[in-house]
């Protein structure tokens, strides 16, 4: 089977025989394939060499540069644990302009700044991912999932592996480096228990409104038939309340039908208007669509209800053939004063040179205009 990169080679020979003047190069085809790819996976013997994602991406004031996480796998990660997911450790990059990263070894094995906890009774004895990074006060606070040994029971075959029933945990640090549990009340330290009827609690995300931290997580039924958003609160990070499901001023629209997976809320950059804006990750409903993953944006006052504001997603998978033409997903907006930014979490099928390729993707929106994000590849 000829590969992209043979394939490309082969045409561009072709096109310089025809005397194509303006024919692209390989290498600027090739390039094509690979918009919008911010940080790929790893090299050899790091925690990250295997697959990475749920970016969380902020500005280190302190440091003077952008400061990311994202939960990664390594190769040497145990077989059949939580085997769809991409969790294993949580691992950190910075860059000058948010556009060119480089990693940064923690001080954990293989560079990771968080590890599964070491007692096998903690709700994340076996994997942990990313949720969440907020600054509050003079410290970094991080909501996260992980999972231990236990297998979900009486559920769809694809969740009946060990790693699957997953909670949330918190963690908080003062440099973004060094990170400590900060012990829950629930089952092995976690802040939560996994609701009756669901498989986990996981993919969460963190807000603080002024006078409470404000949590909203994902569940799946066991049926794995529907993705709902749940909201907790919070004063202390200790004591935890359930608010409910996340609500809808109207019924999913079809390229939502599946659910909303992942999502990220920021006080409303947009001006007038409500007070927050919420990016998520939508799963398509439609059989013809093979459950495709798209970004659309919401608005509310609260935190709580909340109103599409388009009809349509605001970011859609890659090109044919593209490093994340199979799924976009995990969305965190970033506001800077000249525009707007989405990182996200990639992913292809073997269309791309031969094989899978996941990766930390970023796309940029000038100004305040939505509608218009566009990838984006430092040289």
């Amino acid at each position: 089977m000829t590969d992209r990169r043979s394939f490309l080679a082969l045409a561009g020979a072709a096109a310089g025989a025809a005397g194509f003047a303006h024919a692209r190069s390989p290498e600027a085809d090739e390039r094509l394939f690979l918009d919008g790819l911010a940080l790929p996976v790893g090299p050899a013997g790091r925690c990250d060499d295997a697959r990475i994602g749920g970016p969380v991406v902020r500005w280190d004031a302190a440091a003077g540069l952008w400061r990311m996480w994202y939960y990664c796998r390594s190769n040497r990660f145990t077989a059949g644990m939580a085997p769809a997911f991409g969790s294993g450790d949580i691992a950190t990059a910075v860059s000058p302009d948010g556009k060119r990263w480089q990693r940064i070894d923690g001080p954990l094995r293989e560079g990771a700044v968080m590890v599964p906890s070491a007692a096998r009774e903690a709700f994340d004895s076996t994997h942990l991912a990313t949720g969440d990074v907020i600054r509050h006060g003079q410290e970094w606070l991080m909501v996260y999932h992980g999972g231990n040994h236990e297998i979900p029971q009486d559920t769809d075959p694809e969740y009946r592996f060990p790693g699957y029933v997953l909670r949330l945990g918190i963690a908080r640090s003062a440099d973004g480096i060094h990170w400590s549990r900060v012990p829950g009340k629930a089952s092995g330290g976690a802040i939560l228990e996994v609701p009756e009827g669901d498989v986990y609690a996981a993919f969460p995300n963190m807000l603080h409104d002024g006078k409470r931290f404000i949590v909203q997580y994902t569940t799946v039924d066991r049926e794995g038939r529907w993705y709902r958003t749940r909201i907790i609160s919070s004063t202390d990070l200790v004591d935890w309340k359930s608010e409910g499901d996340l609500a809808w001023e109207n019924d999913p629209l079809p390229f939502e039908g599946g659910g909303i997976i992942t999502r990220d809320v920021v006080p409303n950059p947009l001006g007038n208007g409500p007070k927050w804006l919420m990016v998520y990750t939508a799963k398509d409903g439609r059989a013809e669509t093979q459950a495709r993953r798209s970004v659309a944006v919401a608005v509310s006052d609260d935190a709580l209800s909340w109103r599409r504001l388009h009809d349509e997603p605001v970011f859609f998978v890659g090109r044919h053939g593209g490093w994340d033409s199979a799924g976009v997903a995990n969305p965190r907006l970033v506001v800077t004063d000249r525009d707007l930014r989405i990182y996200y979490y990639g992913w292809s099928d073997k269309s791309f040179l031969g094989h899978p390729a996941r990766g930390i993707g970023c796309a940029i929106a000038p100004g305040r205009d939505l509608r218009r994000f566009r990838r984006i590849t430092a040289a």
